[in-house]
């Protein structure tokens, strides 16, 4: 049953009261916050607060730990209590329920079991909604390719969790010969045209799911070709920051989560780091995810969509299995955008070349290579796309 505006106000307060202690950003705002506008007073944090937090205060009553991704920055662990933890497992079923996953079913998880992935919650979560769970884990060598190929068909497993280009993997290999009906699809949602590209290949249908390490899933999509993604925000408040400073129930801006349940990390008004929008429609509240707020690169002083540079090749290309790597040319000192490709004919990589420079209006900047082996890949088995070797730390 969801909870009244006044019920969230009242949690919302109870995690500042929690943390007041702790934290001097909550000890002058005035509790409880009986209106929605009262909740404007309460400082929107971000991970360097969450550092800090963590630095300074010792946790207490941490029942489960994850961590999120250090591809970007330092890995930062998260503690969860354990009603938080036990929400965030109901969430999923829910969630999983909602697209048809059930008893009958038998799911093959290949999601990472490491620190920095929900692989293990998530296996709980199939798991309390009826289903069976292969716990395979992420494909990240070609023995472990060869491995899912023979799983699946002795296994016949009707569901695979995944990340996107473990899709691509495993259908390239089994085609349309399979047991499997859907998959749920972890990390960067697909575009379109990528998505019905897979589903035409593998006969499948695939349902987008989206969440964070800090709080875990909360949205997937309900239909394969709509792009907002159904919100089960069970003890969870979502709010958009918009460009001009204001916050707002519904629209386009940055995310703010807040965990009303969390008395281990104060997860209020959460800054997540993506931009979205927010729209409620029949069947409650739905989410777009634009992207990762800092999902940039700055070429020869443009500022270019990291997501939408890879998505645009993807779907030209047809498959995921290139990377990017922008290097500075010595000589001329202009930046300088290598497509790795894993195979292309000179006369396909000409014709590729004034397609993506035509779509991405980048002008005399790609240079299309061949590689051999593998595309490097994150610690949770995602591949890197995009790397920017002019700096130290390279980007995912």
């Amino acid at each position: 049953m969801r909870k009244s505006g006044k019920d969230i106000l009242l949690q919302v307060s109870r995690q500042i009261a929690h943390f007041r202690k702790a934290d001097a950003r909550y000890r002058g705002i005035r509790l409880p916050l009986k209106t929605w506008a009262q909740l404007g007073s309460v400082p929107v944090s971000s991970r360097e607060d969450l550092v800090r937090f963590v630095q300074d205060y010792p946790l207490k009553d941490v029942f489960n730990v994850t961590a999120t991704s250090g591809t970007t920055k330092d890995r930062l662990l998260i503690g969860h209590s354990k009603e938080s933890y036990e929400v965030h497992v109901r969430r999923l079923v829910r969630l999983y329920r909602s697209v048809g996953i059930s008893r009958k079913d038998l799911c093959l998880n290949l999601c990472s079991y490491g620190l920095n992935s929900g692989g293990r919650l998530m296996e709980v979560a199939y798991k309390a909604a009826g289903a069976g769970v292969i716990p395979l884990g992420i494909l990240d060598h070609p023995g472990k390719r060869a491995e899912v190929v023979d799983l699946v068909k002795r296994l016949r497993p009707t569901v695979v969790n995944s990340y996107t280009n473990q899709l691509f993997d495993l259908f390239s290999a089994i085609g349309r010969k399979h047991s499997i009906r859907c998959c749920i699809v972890n990390g960067e949602p697909l575009s379109r045209v990528f998505k019905k590209r897979i589903e035409g290949l593998a006969g499948v249908r695939i349902f987008d799911h989206y969440g964070a390490m800090e709080v875990s899933g909360f949205a997937i999509a309900q239909k394969p070709d709509d792009d907002f993604m159904k919100v089960f925000d069970d003890g969870l408040l979502l709010e958009v920051l918009t460009e001009d400073g204001d916050v707002a129930c519904e629209g386009r801006g940055a995310l703010l989560v807040s965990d009303l349940l969390n008395r281990c990390m104060p997860f209020i008004r959460y800054k997540l780091g993506d931009e979205v929008e927010l729209l409620r429609r029949r069947g409650g509240l739905f989410v777009k995810v634009f992207g990762r707020l800092s999902d940039t690169v700055l070429l020869d002083g443009e500022v270019y969509s990291s997501r939408e540079v890879v998505r645009t090749t993807q779907d030209l290309l047809g498959h995921p299995q290139f990377f990017f790597v922008v290097e500075k040319d010595l000589t001329t000192y202009r930046d300088v955008i290598i497509l790795n490709v894993l195979s292309s004919a000179p006369a396909l990589r000409s014709d590729l070349r004034q397609k993506l420079e035509g779509a991405l209006s980048l002008e005399r900047m790609i240079d299309i290579r061949t590689y051999r082996g593998e595309v490097p890949k994150t610690s949770t088995g995602k591949y890197r796309q995009l790397i920017d070797a002019r700096t130290k730390k390279n980007n995912p």
